[in-house]
């Protein structure tokens, strides 16, 4: 007899099985997720050893690349393209190195004027003495709380509190030395990964051009235009306010150094430093910032210092916010504050200290995107037809 076959069945049929697949290997994964998972994290961290160098030369040269190409722009030599590139990274490096030298330079001499007796020579004894430093601070200020008037809970609280602080010195120094282990580690990845992002930022033109040549290789010309604009969004958003918060944290790492130097603080130029940094993070550069010079001008000898180094790093923080950011962003980041914190608390969460860099040009590259292709749902004007 023959069996005839019926469109109908046949396709319920393939459906049926498929699904059953599906659901099968759904179960898998779900009973033995942690082998898979930990199968995908082994491939990627091989994969991401193998190529380290190239990963450290691309963020080297991404965050070089900046200043390649203002000097490039900047540049008026009847030089053929490419040698025109090589003087203005030549220039872009000597730059960086030395406006990383004069702070490193000034960090030292920060130090070797607030602890004297302070031997910059030697890694260890430097930290060693900043210690100790801090510990006679604590307990010079724990000291002047119990003879004064304060309540016994109140000078518990505070003595906690500067003992915590002395923890936390001890923490941040065991962890700097830690880093220094892993880079002088990862040296070799390293020279490699600088090399490579030199010769990135130099041929980054050719290397454009050869790219844009793939894609129109592989794709359609429609393809091509699509993937080519979602690129220069991409470029604009993230790259601009990433750039332009590296430039902000060393304009406010500059101004609160000299503020807070100005004042007679402690340790100006480093809270400056520190302040910078944090402040590529929202709305933590002015928190850190805040705590760190009140903290510091409060078990110094003059107690009164805490609270002008507040009022200057709070200050300083409001000419940024008000001033600086907005010219150096412009319009590459326009987040609801709302938007911003749930961006670092989710990125934070996620990924830790690089998912709270990355969490706000994430943020507003999905904003960008959404724009494009649905509208600007973010604006009191958009309406759905």
């Amino acid at each position: 007899m023959k069996i005839e076959k019926k469109q109908n069945y046949y396709t319920i049929a393939v459906y049926a099985i498929v699904s059953v697949i599906l659901i099968a290997l759904a179960i898998v994964c779900m009973v033995k997720f942690n082998v898979i998972w930990g199968g995908i994290v082994s491939i990627i961290s091989t994969i991401f050893n193998i190529f380290k160098p190239l990963f450290i030369g691309v963020i080297i040269g991404f965050l070089i690349d900046p200043v390649v190409d203002l000097y490039d722009n900047k540049l008026s030599i009847n030089y053929k393209n490419d040698k025109k590139r090589i003087i203005a990274t030549t220039l872009a490096i000597f730059t960086i190195i030395s406006i990383l030298g004069l702070f490193i330079l000034m960090i030292v001499v920060n130090m070797q004027d607030v602890i004297s007796e302070t031997n910059i020579n030697g890694l260890t004894s430097t930290i060693n003495a900043y210690l100790e430093y801090f510990q006679t601070m604590v307990a010079t200020m724990t000291s002047r709380i119990e003879t004064g008037v304060l309540s016994n809970i109140t000078t518990q609280i505070l003595t906690n509190v500067y003992n915590n602080i002395d923890l936390f010195i001890a923490k941040i120094s065991t962890g700097f030395i830690n880093s220094l282990t892993t880079i002088g580690e990862n040296l070799i990845d390293i020279i490699f990964g600088i090399i490579l992002a030199l010769y990135l930022v130099k041929d980054k033109p050719k290397l454009l051009k050869i790219w844009n040549n793939i894609l129109k290789i592989i794709t359609n010309d429609k393809v091509y235009k699509e993937l080519t604009t979602i690129g220069r969004d991409i470029n604009s958003v993230f790259t601009g306010y990433i750039r332009g918060q590296i430039l902000d944290t060393v304009i406010m790492a500059v101004i609160t150094s000299i503020g807070l130097t100005i004042i007679g603080l402690d340790f100006a130029v480093i809270i400056g430093v520190l302040t910078g940094i944090f402040n590529l993070i929202p709305y933590f550069g002015p928190v850190v910032g805040i705590l760190l010079a009140g903290i510091i001008g409060a078990i110094g000898d003059v107690p009164a210092k805490g609270l002008y180094a507040m009022l200057m790093v709070l200050f300083l923080q409001q000419i940024d916010t008000w001033i600086i950011i907005p010219r150096i962003l412009g319009n590459n980041v326009k987040l609801h504050p709302i938007a911003v914190l749930l961006a670092i608390l989710i990125g934070g969460e996620l990924f830790g200290l690089i998912g709270m860099l990355a969490g706000v040009p994430i943020m507003a590259l999905l904003r960008v995107i959404i724009i494009r292709y649905v509208g600007n749902i973010f604006s009191e004007e958009y309406s759905v037809e």
